[in-house]
């Protein structure tokens, strides 16, 4: 598997906590540990959600190629 330079993860991560629903990102600071919690796993959801479409591995990648944008929409493709 390739290692995803660092500055281009921390992009990826930036755009996703940007636009991660206000009312999750509101839980996380809760009086209520279990309302901290439900937002906790609703936030990791969301970063899954759009991590499903980073390409780690493959041969364009590795061979210097494009990558694909993590989040189609959000930014043009980065290479």
């Amino acid at each position: 598997m390739s290692r995803i330079a660092d500055d281009v993860l921390l992009t990826h991560l930036e755009v996703a906590l940007a636009v991660a629903p206000e009312p999750t990102l509101a839980g996380l600071n809760a009086d209520d540990p279990r309302a901290q919690r439900s937002a906790r796993v609703d936030l990791a959801r969301h970063l899954v959600e759009r991590m499903r479409g980073f390409v780690i591995e493959g041969e364009g990648y590795a061979s210097g190629g494009i990558q694909p944008c993590l989040f189609p929409g959000d930014l043009a493709p980065i290479g």
